[in-house]
């Protein structure tokens, strides 16, 4: 039997998870029944919590906004999306570099925030970073310049590499990792990925929660966030409001099993009222 009791720490996803949408990041979606109050019982219990999404297409604070604009209580500096994480990562190991940022305000916010030097696809000499995220549009020039950069040995980042998005309404292609990819057909080279379930964003989390990986839960509704928790050494919850289905999760073997399973949010919400109140454990997916 697998027991949340020792659980202080929370990685939660939005889209599928505390979020039904079609749309990156929770936008112009509704919250799941149950998602506010999981929210508040963790808080309220003390716990630490972080909401992290794959999207990249808006700044953290933006997706933020919109949750809280639905009923959700989270706060802006617990909110981390793929763009930011993949950002910060860049930060810590690029230091001076210029960036040239392939994307929106998901990553231009963050180059921005950290005071990073961005570079342009007309400057006459190539970035020393290149950082795919999503957006409405790119350009041509942009992609040119990405390209070039890379191949003359630039490092290479993209905020994801998954080819879709799921929301719990149907999938979309996630656009980042298609223009990640036009960029590794041009060049030959492999970007990393700063978004789940990437060992970039699992030692992010980590730091930023302070806690021992045995006393973190990464909970969501897909294949990603089971192999961030893996990452990570962190327990990993499904729920099947989202991109899994039971058909789906019976096919799944190995560490891609997750450890624990719920219909959804509401339900993890009520067994989490007998885990930490009674100290029953949980159900062994």
């Amino acid at each position: 039997m697998t027991s949340l009791e020792p659980i202080r720490g929370w990685v939660l996803d939005v889209d599928g998870c505390l979020v039904r949408t079609t749309r990156a990041g929770g936008r112009g979606g509704t919250a799941i029944p149950g998602a506010a109050e999981l929210l508040r019982a963790v808080k309220a219990a003390g716990h630490r919590v972080i909401v992290c999404t794959n999207a990249s297409e808006k700044a953290p604070g933006t997706y933020a906004d919109h949750l809280r604009a639905i009923g959700l209580p989270v706060e802006t500096d617990a909110f981390v999306t793929a763009g930011s994480a993949t950002v910060e990562h860049i930060h810590a190991h690029h230091p001076g570099a210029r960036v040239l940022a392939v994307g929106d305000e998901g990553i231009t916010v963050p180059l921005r925030d950290l005071g990073i030097t961005a570079a342009s696809a007309d400057d006459p000499v190539p970035a020393d970073v290149v950082v795919v995220g999503a957006a409405p549009s790119y350009t041509a020039a942009g992609l040119s310049a990405a390209a070039l950069a890379v191949d003359a040995g630039a490092a290479f980042y993209t905020t994801v590499e998954t080819p879709w998005f799921h929301g719990g309404l149907g999938r979309s292609l996630a656009v980042s990792g298609a223009i990640a990819a036009s960029i590794t057909w041009a060049t030959g080279s492999r970007p990393t990925v700063g978004g789940k379930p990437s060992a970039v964003l699992a030692g992010s989390l980590l730091r930023r929660l302070g806690l021992p990986p045995e006393q973190v839960a990464v909970v969501g509704d897909s294949p990603a966030e089971t192999g961030l928790a893996r990452h990570m050494g962190a327990l990993s919850v499904m729920v099947l409001s989202g991109a899994v289905t039971p058909a789906g999760l019976a096919g799944m073997t190995g560490d891609e099993r997750p450890d624990l399973v719920f219909d959804d949010v509401g339900e993890l919400h009520r067994h989490l009222g007998l885990s930490h109140h009674e100290s029953q454990q949980g159900v062994v997916s």
